[in-house]
């Protein structure tokens, strides 16, 4: 009966850990270019009856003096569209993480997807594979807008 009794506390603290960890990932995110390390947009992250739904809400450029600004439409073509695009489809919590899939917009393609929060540097690992494992895929950081 102890045993039981143990197992069950662990068991609790363990999810209570994980949705904790989960929850801190609802809040607004900057994302950066993969190649150039510019920063990309603004993403916010918001649970919807159980799941996690994420939504580009801000585009950037930089302007004649190399500094951050918010790109305003007219976008050009390759932008349009964009803002308020959906990036988590059916993302739920897995442990202390989110597991479901992710859209690319540059691709136009959905993959499977998993984000676990960086508690020591603010952050978000961001992972898209084309196997449900995650072994072929490529990952992100996106880093908490301050």
């Amino acid at each position: 009966m102890m045993k039981k009794l143990l197992f069950l506390v662990l068991f609790m603290a363990t999810a209570m850990l994980g949705q904790a960890q989960v929850s801190k990932m609802i809040g607004l995110w900057n994302t950066y270019d993969d190649k150039t390390g510019d920063l990309r947009s603004t993403v916010k992250i918001y649970e919807e009856k159980g799941k996690f739904e994420a939504v580009i809400i801000t585009l950037y450029e930089k302007d004649a003096n190399g500094k951050y600004q918010v790109m305003k439409a007219p976008y050009a073509k390759e932008f349009e569209g964009v803002v308020g695009t959906h990036l988590f489809k059916e993302m739920k919590t897995d442990g202390d993480h989110l597991k479901g899939k992710i859209y690319d917009p540059e691709s136009t393609k959905t993959y499977n997807g998993k984000v676990s929060y960086k508690a020591k540097t603010d952050e978000l690992s961001v992972r898209g594979s084309l196997d449900k494992a995650g072994l072929l895929g490529r990952s992100q950081i996106w880093k908490r807008k301050k």
